[in-house]
């Protein structure tokens, strides 16, 4: 954080990531010393209570969440990493299929020419042997699995599971997408609400100037208060500069995420249904964590895949049936044709000890995947805790800004009229001009912090989807592929992607 002695002012606040993704304010000072006072202070306090008057007509209220819903369609349509994920979501749904095709019969189409010459004088002619021949095998086998120790079944169902995992990615990638629209959305109003207040800043500083160099040539007021004023003056000009810098950026933000142009009419007009209580919120987040799922989910696949591997220890029986014919095979010249049909078993009954260590490796695996998952609960609820202290944090910080705008209102009409009766000097009634403007934007600030924060609740439960009405679940993208699985591994599973609605 950058210090600026006692003219600082809130200006910038930036989003930084956590580690689930989200997003977590953190404030940012600028150094933009801005003061003003003297005679049409009433006018310029009114005027400046007008600008921030614009911002606060936006502020959370119960309403329409068009605008805002508009944005988060909007990211996440035009966003890549969603795009990825869906593709992701198909390539995975392929291997349930290339898994499925181990049940099936497989057919291959066999032959070979090739030169021979045999030297078997007991089996073959004294024509034949020792004679080269070209000869020729044309075949194919049918073959098709009977018993495999479950091997292919529980392949099955690990692929469905894999393909469960990455839908659960995909819902999100959803909701983090939503929350980095809301971000942008917020921050956008936000740059615009301190913008309309610093041209306000401008304005009246602008007034001052002419009041003080007025009262200057009536030899009312030193020359030194005149620098003063053109020195405030200068200062407010900086500050706007900044702002619409910040604006500007927020503004290629916005583009950047959302893939629009921001609005010119923008509103956070949003009704956000929060939870009763931080337990209450807790309890909502483990029970619709992804992240947990994800936890669980890899168990699962540990699970499987530990089924698949000590299936190798485990008899596998085959049926076949193969048909081939030939030419001067084997030495021998003339035609000849072959057909079989039976039934082929495999059992490996010692490898060098690597049953056992297979069987230690996997289950050190899957102890430290159930590890994994109540590390994930507790960051879960962690996570989610915080989220709450910050949301509460804002409202009350909001609710205090509100009232230190009223009470320093009514301090600067208060030094107005006292500067007016000779009563208070002009360096008295900057710095209570300069102490509201800090304030205002303290409070444009926090009212954007409540407005993202409030979301910000929603994605710590992983309903902020929900809010905005994307559509998550919907039968081809319900992350239920290893249940439907299980009760038909042989079946056919659609994954193609529902519309947002």
């Amino acid at each position: 954080m950058r210090t600026c002695g006692s003219f600082c002012y809130v200006l910038q606040t930036k989003w930084k990531p956590d580690t689930f993704g989200r997003k977590r304010a953190g404030a940012i000072f600028a150094s933009t010393p801005l003061s003003f006072g003297g005679r049409d202070l009433k006018m310029a306090l009114s005027i400046r209570a007008m600008g921030a008057a614009i911002f606060f007509a936006l502020a959370p209220a119960t309403g329409s969440t068009n605008g805002l819903s508009d944005a988060v369609f909007s990211a996440i349509l035009n966003n890549s990493s969603y795009k990825a994920a869906l593709a992701a979501i198909d390539a995975q749904s392929k291997m349930i299929a290339i898994a499925q095709a181990d049940r099936r019969p497989s057919v291959v189409v066999f032959g070979e020419t090739a030169l021979e010459r045999v030297d078997d004088p007991s089996s073959l002619s004294a024509a034949d042997n020792l004679d080269t021949k070209l000869a020729t095998l044309v075949g194919v086998d049918v073959t098709l699995n009977i018993l495999d120790g479950l091997r292919t079944n529980n392949r099955i169902y690990r692929e469905a599971t894999l393909l469960d995992a990455e839908i659960i990615r995909l819902s999100d990638a959803t909701e983090t997408l939503a929350l980095n629209a809301v971000q942008a959305y917020v921050d956008v109003v936000r740059h615009r609400g301190i913008v309309s207040t610093s041209q306000d800043n401008v304005v009246q500083h602008q007034r001052i100037a002419r009041q003080v160099a007025d009262q200057v040539n009536a030899g009312k007021l030193s020359e030194a208060d005149r620098f003063r004023a053109s020195d405030k003056l200068i200062t407010a000009r900086l500050a706007l500069s900044e702002a619409q810098v910040q604006l500007a950026d927020a503004q290629s933000e916005y583009l950047r995420i959302i893939g629009t142009h921001a609005p010119k009419h923008m509103s956070l007009h949003s009704h956000v249904r929060l939870p009763k209580s931080r337990d209450a919120m807790v309890s909502t987040a483990v029970a619709k964590s992804f992240e947990l799922r994800l936890a669980e989910n890899d168990i699962s696949a540990q699970e499987y895949q530990d089924a698949i591997e000590q299936s190798e220890w485990k008899p596998s029986v085959e049926a076949f049936v193969g048909a081939s014919a030939g030419e001067d095979l084997d030495g021998s010249s003339g035609s000849e044709s072959r057909i079989a049909a039976g039934v082929r078993m495999n059992w490996i009954l010692y490898r060098g000890g690597a049953k056992k260590a297979t069987i230690a490796r996997n289950r050190d695996l899957l102890m430290r995947a159930h590890y994994r998952k109540k590390q994930v609960e507790t960051e879960v609820r962690d996570f989610a805790r915080k989220v709450w202290n910050a949301h509460r944090a804002a409202v009350e910080r909001k609710a205090l800004l509100d009232q230190a705008v009223s009470t320093n209102v009514r301090i600067v009409e208060a030094f107005r009229a006292e500067f007016e009766a000779a009563k208070r000097p002009l360096l008295q009634v900057l710095d209570a001009e300069r102490t509201l403007f800090n304030l205002q934007v303290r409070r444009i600030n926090a009212a954007a912090a409540v407005a993202y924060q409030g979301h910000r609740v929603l994605a710590a439960q992983n309903t902020l989807s929900d809010h905005f009405g994307l559509a998550r679940a919907g039968r081809a993208l319900a992350p239920d592929f290893e249940q439907r699985v299980k009760a038909a591994p042989m079946g056919d599973f659609d994954v193609s992607a529902p519309p947002l609605e």
